[in-house]
């Protein structure tokens, strides 16, 4: 039979010519030939390949004929793997096994099975993915009561989920491995299982009950007479180290490196280490020495992470051996060495763990570099650790469009449905809960699935559109910081190992200035207790007064530097803490403070390192959420001021209760106005659930804003509601230290070509109205967006009691404008607004 002609038909038509054919001969003696047949064409078509033998392996089975649909179920399975559809792989592995209990058959079944262990990365596009496959295996395994080769399994899963900072799935799959080693009474199998708890426990920081699993793990392998492994007389070495105990650790270290095979791969993670040891140690000349040494171990082809646990050590002991100057080459390789490991990770929140787990290192290592020095010594170990969930997510949502032009309309598809399934589950920002169970162990695993649907596509797509997070890595960050600094911007940053450290880069140099601890502690405690109704406006106000007057003087000359150097903008880059008073900082400065009134100069609060593409004018029109029946007397006519100020169309007023969607309540708006009160996002234990009106009805919510925010055509929103402006770092299940606070603005911006402005805490609605009406006179005007609002916050800081009059008597309501312009019946004609808790409340968030 010439089988080549068949080939090109679907498997349904395969399966009926065959079935014709077979029905005119009792026998299929050319089994083998079609097995071969389609075996050679595996390599470049493997999908049809495996769909035909899955077709065949079916007919077979109706005929009753045994042997050849266990031929072709091995097919199906090889060409199902080679193809990456692993569910489909090992569905036909598992029908094979239970088809035929002969060692043949067994032995084919675990080949394959261990031939895809292996080779995880074959069909997966991110490290986060391999587990599945992992999983997917697990049910063969327990078929044939292969109980060590299944913990093993296990913990191979445990170990990447807790370098990725998800400890709690490594420990539950750890005790699950305990429990089954107790079980079947594999004392080996136990000894493992120790093993892996001490790495999770180093890497969660428990030194001391690092040494305790790891003394039980010896203590197993002493009763079985085994050769002890060389990671774990490592990972105790490294615990005794981490506990002061650096005799045993040095001892455990050299044990380790004795026991380990010439050229092995972990004979420099070894000696970077003991390195780390002997720093601990006070032996900074042989620490340097094993440095070196290190160093020559490593080849092109090392493990990232081997690479960046190096240069961290490296740092650490120059920064603390007085070679100050050292450290920010070694932090740069550190922070390439980063960008490799985030490379091959998907999951937002495992590349968060990774962050979240350098972070601190990183930013100590900082506080041992010159106090200034060229921005490229600094700039690379700055930005390190500076990515975050939305910036990921605006690469991803990037990338994808891209991908669209250049693939076929079924993976075009494929793609559009797996990211709005990741909508669907609450991405980029995870609740807490879906995060915690993202286990493939665990049956409560919904957002996992749509992760790891996603990773298999961007593999199929055989890499014809790039690296799905690209635009998320180190290069691009530093490439769009430096072309903001080329442009004339500062970028401002702070750095919170120990006291807090603000970092100003502008032109081409960079200048660090250090900061009181209250500075941080107190402005953090201020804004919590004034949120939750614990304090007053005038303490709130002195807290604020009291931090200008703090760090005004110490940042002096960096702002004059700014002035006198025509720089355009501050671009402060956000994190995990309560946002710095930026804009009140800058409108103390006389200069500044009237570069911002003409538009010629900004402080922005930047949420992801990603570069922003604004427009110059708005054309569009403004869409206004407000409270019809509410209490505010000025908000109703906020939207009103502005477009008519702006030479806009009237707003489309929104009522608080609608309940549509955003984007048909939205429409083609390009402005968004939110004139309500608010609520603080710290109120919720986890701000997936956020809405702006808290427990009042409010279209405007986290949620709302992550389904569709990508989709709308915003390019202003102004929330003039109460703490609009403040974010939440944190979910159901921790707080974060990465860049990843949640707010309202730095949600709206997913267009990427918004700005959002907003207010940390509580102000005035007067004061809201006034900077809504001179926002839209400078858009009027022609300014810009960011120009226009920036020149109404200082235009707001310095308007007399006649003008504030003035705008307010554009009012049509004679009630509502007589009531607000009673309230200025006693103010002064000059500083009404120019407290900063009026004044410089309202802040810019933008991209890069």
């Amino acid at each position: 039979m010439d089988w080549q002609d068949w080939l090109p038909l679907s498997p349904e038509a395969f399966e009926s010519r065959l079935r014709q054919h077979l029905d005119r001969t009792s026998e299929f003696d050319d089994a083998v030939d079609l097995y071969n047949e389609l075996i050679t064409n595996c390599g470049h078509n493997p999908r049809h390949v495996g769909n035909v033998a899955r077709a065949i392996a079916a007919l077979m089975h109706r005929r009753d004929m045994q042997w050849e649909r266990l031929l072709f179920l091995e097919l199906t399975a090889r060409a199902k793997y080679t193809a990456g559809d692993v569910h489909g792989a090992f569905e036909a592995l598992d029908m094979l096994a239970r088809a035929d209990d002969t060692d043949d058959t067994r032995e084919v079944v675990l080949e394959i099975l261990n031939a895809a262990v292996e080779d995880t990365g074959s069909v997966a596009s991110s490290i986060d993915h391999h587990p599945v496959v992992l999983r997917a295996a697990a049910g063969l395994l327990e078929h044939f009561a292969l109980w060590d080769e299944l913990g093993d399994l296990k913990l191979r899963s445990a170990l990447l989920y807790s370098r990725h900072g998800a400890s709690q799935a490594a420990y539950r799959t750890i005790v699950d491995v305990e429990s089954k080693a107790y079980e079947v009474g594999s004392r080996p199998l136990l000894a493992r299982a120790l093993q892996a708890a001490v790495v999770v426990s180093l890497e969660e920081g428990d030194a001391d009950f690092a040494v305790k699993m790891g003394r039980e793990a010896l203590a197993i392998l002493a009763e079985l007479d085994a050769r002890l492994p060389v990671e774990l007389l490592a990972n105790l070495g490294t615990a005794f180290m981490r506990n002061g105990d650096t005799v045993n650790g040095e001892n455990y270290l050299r044990r380790a490196m004795n026991e380990a095979e010439a050229g092995s791969d972990i004979g420099p993670v070894l000696m970077a280490n003991l390195a780390a040891c002997l720093r601990e140690a006070g032996n900074f000349v042989d620490a340097q020495s094993m440095i070196a040494k290190a160093r020559h171990a490593h080849d092109g082809n090392s493990d990232p992470e081997a690479i960046l646990e190096l240069e961290l050590v490296a740092a650490r002991i120059c920064a603390e051996s007085g070679d100050a100057c050292a450290v920010g080459p070694a932090l740069a390789a550190a922070a390439r060495a980063l960008d490799e490991v985030l490379r091959d990770v998907l999951r937002f929140h495992h590349r968060r763990g990774l962050r979240e787990r350098y972070l601190p290192r990183f930013d100590k290592l900082m506080a041992a570099m010159p106090d200034e020095g060229p921005a490229c010594e600094a700039l690379e170990a700055l930005v390190a650790c500076r990515g975050n969930a939305l910036g990921d997510w605006l690469a991803l949502l990037e990338w994808s469009r891209k991908t669209a032009t250049l693939v076929q309309t079924d993976e075009v598809v494929a793609l559009e449905q797996a990211l709005e399934c990741l909508r669907g589950e609450g991405v980029p920002h995870l609740f807490g809960f879906l995060e915690k169970y993202d286990d493939v162990w665990d049956w409560r695993n919904p957002v996992g699935d749509q992760w790891d649907r996603l990773s298999q596509i961007i593999a199929s797509l055989d890499g014809r559109s790039g690296p799905a997070l690209g635009q998320a890595g180190q290069v691009a960050m530093i490439d769009a910081a430096r072309k903001r600094l080329a442009e004339g911007d500062c970028i401002m940053a702070i750095t919170h190992a120990g006291d807090p450290l603000l970092w100003s880069f502008y032109g081409d140099r960079y200048r660090r200035t250090a900061l009181p601890a209250d500075t941080r502690s107190d402005w953090a405690v201020a804004q919590l207790r004034f949120s939750c109704g614990e304090t007053g406006r005038q303490e709130f106000a002195n807290a604020l007064d009291s931090w200008l007057d703090t760090v005004s003087p110490l940042l002096g000359p960096v702002l004059d530097d700014l002035a006198a150097g025509g720089v355009r903008s501050i671009r402060y880059l956000q994190d995990f803490s309560p946002s710095p008073p930026m804009t009140a900082l800058a409108m103390r400065h006389p200069r500044l403070l009237e570069r911002m009134r003409q538009g010629m100069f900004e402080v922005r609060h930047i949420a992801a390192l990603v570069l922003s593409v604004e427009p110059r004018q708005i054309s569009g029109g403004v869409a206004a959420v407000v409270d019809r029946d509410g209490d505010l007397v000025l908000p109703r006519h906020e939207a009103i001021a502005f477009a008519d100020a702006a030479n806009l169309p009237p707003p489309v007023v929104i009522d608080t209760g609608a309940t549509e969607e955003l984007p048909e309540l939205l429409g083609d708006a390009e402005v968004l106005m939110v004139s309500t009160h608010g609520t603080p996002l710290i109120n919720y234990t986890d701000p997936y659930f956020a809405s702006i009106g808290g427990e009042a009805p409010h279209p405007v919510s986290i949620r709302q804003l992550q389904a569709y925010g990508d989709s709308l055509g915003l390019r202003l929103v102004l929330l003039n509601a109460c703490y609009s402006g403040a974010g939440s770092a944190r979910n159901f299940q921790q707080r974060f230290r990465t860049a990843d606070a949640v707010s309202f603005p730095a949600w709206s911006l997913l267009s990427g070509c918004a700005i959002a402005c907003a207010s940390a805490w509580r102000t005035s609605d007067t004061a809201q109205y006034l900077f809504s009406r001179f926002s839209g006179e400078g858009l009027g005007d022609g300014l810009s967006p960011s120009s226009a609002v920036t020149s109404a916050m200082a235009r707001l800081h310095l308007v007399t009691r006649d003008e504030a009059i003035a705008a307010l008597s554009i009012i049509a309501d004679s009630a509502d404008r007589e009531a607000a312009t009673k309230r200025l019946a006693n103010a002064p004609q000059h500083g009404a607004f120019s407290h900063p808790y009026l004044g410089g409340a309202m802040a810019i968030h933008s991209l890069l």
